[in-house]
Parts: C-alpha cells; structure tokens; sequence
C-alpha cells in the first residue's frame, strides 16, 4: 500500500501521447525492431503502469541502499533475542526482488544491530485509527532520530521501519514516497513502515512496498466493484504480488519487468495494427533470469494512446509453483488509471467459475477476440514450456 500525502489502512493485504507506428506492417514471427512503440506514456501523476515509471520512484536498476531500522516502544518492549527472528521474516522480500530483476538489482541492507527504542509509547502513532501523511512522517522521523547515534544514514535510499511483533496496534504497513527527513546530511525521501501484517505476509509485504518506492502501483482495488463489493481483487486476482501478497502466483507481470528495467526491448513482441504478428513466449518466471534472457517474454498489442492487451506465459514455477491453471495469461493496460483503480486487468478465460480468476489463463489450443477491434489471438502449445502466441487483425 503506497501513500502520496495520506496513508489510509491496507485492504487485505495487501500526458496521454499518441501511440506511433500503429500503420500498416507485414506478418512479423519475432521482436519488433521498435518494440519501443509499444512503451505507453505515463498518463498519470501518480504510481501507474506507464513509462516512464513516476519521476518518484527510485531507480530498479543498480544498488539499492537500505536502512533496516528495528523500532520497540516503552509500552511494548522486544522481547530478548526476537531480532534475528525480525530480520529472518523479511529477508525473502529481498531475494525475491534481486531473484526477479535477474541480477539487475542489488540491494544492500544495513539494519540496526539492537532494537532502538521509540521516544513514545506506541498508542502515540495512531496506525490503528487513521495513519495521516503527517502521522507517518512523525513515526519515521522518529525512528531514525532514535537510531542516528549508532547508524550512518549518508548513504541510504529507502529506510526500512521494523517495529516489534509485540506492538500489534503498529498494524499495517505503508509505504511512502514523499518522506521530509534529514539525517547524516542525506535528505531522505522513501521509507517503508512494516507493522504487525508483516508477522502474516512474510517477506512478500517488503517486496510488495518496495515495489512502490521503485515505482509500482497498487493492483487491487481501493474501491470493490458495486456488483461485487467485497472482491477488492477483481482486477488481477492472485497474479501479481502488486494485487494480492498471498496470492497463488505472486510473480510479477511482465510489463512490470518492462517498466523496471528487468526486461530487454528485444524480448517484447509488439505487435503492428494489420498483419498476422506470432511470438513463443517462454514462461515469465524465467523471462528474466540469466537461463532465458533473450527469448520472447511477452506480446502486446497496443489498442490506443494508453491502453494495450498484453500477454505472457505462466507456469507453476518459481514464485508461481502453486498456481492453479498455467497457461497464456492475457490482460489489459491503462496507463490512464490510477494506482489502485484498476490500471491492469486480467481477462478470464473462464468466466464465473468458482476459482475466479485463479484459472484466467487461456489454454493451447483455445483463442480470445479482443471486443474493441476485432484481433484474434491463438493460443497453442510450442516446446517444453513455451507458448505460440498468434495475433490476426480483423
């Protein structure tokens, strides 16, 4: 959960330019050259799904620098010993995120070798009753205040808030872009808050608010649909660590590797208006690991200045071992809506099962027309693991 100036509690955690190059192309069977046109613009002032990602995020490339601060209170003291067992839950987070980027992000934590004592009571930092932008800059500010003595912040990009298990009303865990702290000299601007969720998510809920500070948007829904008022993940469902943290396939989108860096433009198939376009796409598990780096991770056919359908290989592998249906996951990209508001959208290709969306990937051997323009897109099976993607233009 990202916050601008406010941070409201986590659910279940949990500009436009046109388009170029959309004419006339003939039948292409690998990478477009310019894969580049299917880059949306950034349509947003926000966190979105556009590019580039928001001039707010930093970068998801090269060495990320953490403070890992662990924070106890005076009304509920760490228990001795339960740091190890601190820093333990949230260091999955971290190889998950180095795991994904395949080496392209380095990030290196620094933590606290104690736990440092907050200059009030934890019922002080209102989490539990409404946490405003000014309440959370409040506790950060203090957190770091409380560890400068024995800690260097001169070199930190994200500051890493860790508050003991034993203070259960520091209840959720934001994030923030916009911190106004000061410390060692270095003015620092991004800062996670892990609270009592984190005992229940694991490492997953630092690699989830870590994503907003590199730029990611919220995937599930602030608002549940009217029809369905309690499914705040109708958008994705399960299949992207940026909608659901407990999700089946927590694995992010390969667009989101697009937007961080972690996906070459050769290995983006974009397909031309006119023209039959067909990519094998390798499992987006391995798109960027150094197994596969080169090959066809993903195919986007662009519907207009902001939106595309984009579709990508998924597998019961890696962070995704546990999904229910592999096969060719198809969604829709906004990069005109919001953070939280829906900015991509899985397409199930089994509507009003009982799984939901669990089992929205298409089949080899099925296809799907996209409603707006008419395109049919075919779904069969290549080798190994890898999915024949064929796009025919109406």
């Amino acid at each position: 959960m990202q916050e601008r100036r406010t941070a409201a509690p986590a659910i279940l955690a949990i500009t436009a330019l046109l388009v170029t190059g959309l004419a006339a192309a003939p039948a292409t069977s690998a990478a477009e050259p310019n894969a580049a046109r299917c880059r949306l613009p950034a349509a947003t002032d926000d966190l979105g799904s556009g590019f580039p990602v928001d001039d707010q995020a930093l970068p998801a490339v090269g060495t990320l620098r953490a403070a890992m601060v662990f924070v106890d209170f005076a009304d509920h003291p760490a228990p001795r010993g339960s740091l190890r067992g601190a820093e333990a839950n949230l260091r999955s987070g971290v190889e998950y995120l180095e795991d994904l980027s395949g080496g392209e992000l380095d990030i290196e934590v620094t933590g606290s070798d104690t736990w440092v004592r907050m200059p009030e009571p934890s019922t002080s930092y209102p989490f539990d009753r409404g946490l405003s932008y000014e309440d959370h800059v409040r506790y950060i500010g203090d957190a770091v205040e409380a560890a400068d003595d024995g800690f260097d912040f001169s070199n930190t990009d994200v500051v890493w808030v860790v508050a003991t298990e034993e203070a259960e009303n520091i209840s959720f865990s934001p994030t923030t872009n916009h911190l106004d702290v000061t410390a060692d000299g270095n003015h620092l601007t991004h800062a996670v808050t892990f609270g009592y969720d984190q005992w229940r998510w694991g490492g997953l809920v630092l690699a989830h608010e870590t994503g907003h500070t590199l730029g990611l948007p919220d995937l599930y829904l602030f608002e549940a649909p009217p029809d369905d008022p309690t499914n705040w993940h109708a958008a994705v469902g399960g299949w992207d660590l940026m909608g659901l943290i407990s999700g089946q396939a927590p694995e992010y989108f390969a667009w989101q590797r697009w937007q961080l860096g972690w996906l070459e433009d050769r290995q983006v198939v974009c397909a031309p208006a006119r023209g039959s376009t067909t990519a094998t796409l390798v499992p987006v598990e391995e798109s960027t690991t150094t197994a596969r780096p080169s090959d066809d991770a993903t195919l986007v056919l662009p519907l207009s200045a902001t939106r595309a359908v984009v579709v990508e290989n998924r597998q019961a592998i890696g962070y995704d071992r546990e999904i229910l249906t592999p096969g060719a996951l198809v969604h829709t990209v906004d990069t005109s809506v919001r953070t939280g508001r829906g900015p991509i959208r899985v397409v199930d290709a089994t509507p009003g099962s009982p799984d939901g969306l669990d089992d929205a990937p298409f089949w080899p051997g099925t296809s799907w027309t996209e409603p707006s323009t008419g395109a049919v897109l075919t779904f069969e099976r290549a080798r190994g693991d890898d999915l024949r993607v064929t796009v025919d233009p109406s």
